[in-house]
């Protein structure tokens, strides 16, 4: 796939999972909830395979775990940012399907639902990062859907628009024309809105994570900036860098975080540390996002 030219693909659907029960309260607001974001879990081939030492397949399950025990009680849905696996084969994706125990036939974008480690028929929406194959990830994980070559997608859940947003299958960014297209039709719509990508929007001082940032980062800023525009982005979600942080430009709450596999220091050269994973438990109330951390031992 890599090196084809990349067809536009971008659909909207209205997310109706988790909607709770009809109550005759006017004060309950139905678009507060909460969702959990994991990031880059870098499945192997097998559950038990490593790379330099690390089990990805392990740490991933630990993870999900601890989201049974302590938090999927509290939330509608789980969100991976990407990098579902490495190497992008179908030894691996059938890997990451045994171990997340998916067997729904969901069309795009999802959910899909795992059953794994005490999570039971539970929500879960898969973007592909750049280490996944789109094509392989479609015919793998939604085989009802026709594969794409840009994972550009919204849904809304609860009065919350989600944006999907693919800048491409490199390790640097790109902001296609297609991409740029859709970004701007999707925030046309009046819903607030989070935004959710692989690749990171801003630098995070980290030389060779940074320069994975789009050449062209300053037309996306332009768009989701936009008077009229920006009041309705709530936040935006990224994966990729490994690493947990919190920033912000011109108001937009940024939102990074650690891998569920190997993660990386924020330092100018490729330094692989050993650190417990992430996960983000992020909740909108009132039409503002917050978010708190929970590190998993493994």
């Amino acid at each position: 796939m890599r090196g084809r030219s990349p067809k536009q693909s971008h659909v909207t659907y209205k997310n109706e999972i988790a909607s709770p029960t009809a109550r005759n309260d006017e004060h309950i607001n139905m678009s507060d909830f909460s969702f959990i974001q994991i990031t880059d879990h870098h499945l192997l081939e097998s559950e038990a395979a490593h790379r330099d030492g690390f089990v990805p397949g392990h740490a991933l399950r630990m993870v999900m775990r601890h989201i049974a025990q302590h938090a999927a009680g509290k939330a509608d849905f789980i969100l991976s940012t990407g990098d579902l696996v490495e190497p992008p084969t179908e030894a691996a994706y059938d890997c990451a399907i045994k171990l997340l125990g998916l067997n729904s036939s969901a069309a795009l974008p999802g959910p899909q639902h795992v059953n794994v480690e005490g999570l039971h028929n539970y929500p879960m929406y898969l973007l592909p990062g750049n280490h996944d194959d789109r094509e392989q990830f479609t015919r793998c994980l939604f085989p009802a859907s026709n594969p794409v070559d840009l994972y550009n997608f919204t849904f809304e859940h609860k009065g919350i628009q989600f944006i999907f947003m693919d800048w491409g299958p490199e390790s640097k960014a790109v902001f296609s024309r297609e991409t740029r297209i859709f970004l701007s039709m999707a925030l046309e719509s009046e819903l607030p809105s989070v935004i959710v990508c692989h690749q990171h929007v801003k630098p995070i001082g980290s030389r060779w994570l940074d320069d994975f940032i789009a050449d062209e980062i300053d037309q996306f800023w332009e768009i989701v900036t936009a008077p009229g525009v920006r009041e309705k982005v709530l936040g935006i979600l990224c994966g990729h860098v490994h690493i947990t942080y919190e920033d912000e430009y011109k108001g937009i709450q940024i939102l990074g975080l650690r891998s569920t596999a190997y993660p990386f220091a924020k330092t100018d050269d490729v330094t692989v540390i050993l650190a417990p994973p992430h996960y983000r438990f992020v909740s909108i109330q009132n039409n503002v996002l917050t978010s708190r951390i929970y590190k998993v031992p493994i």
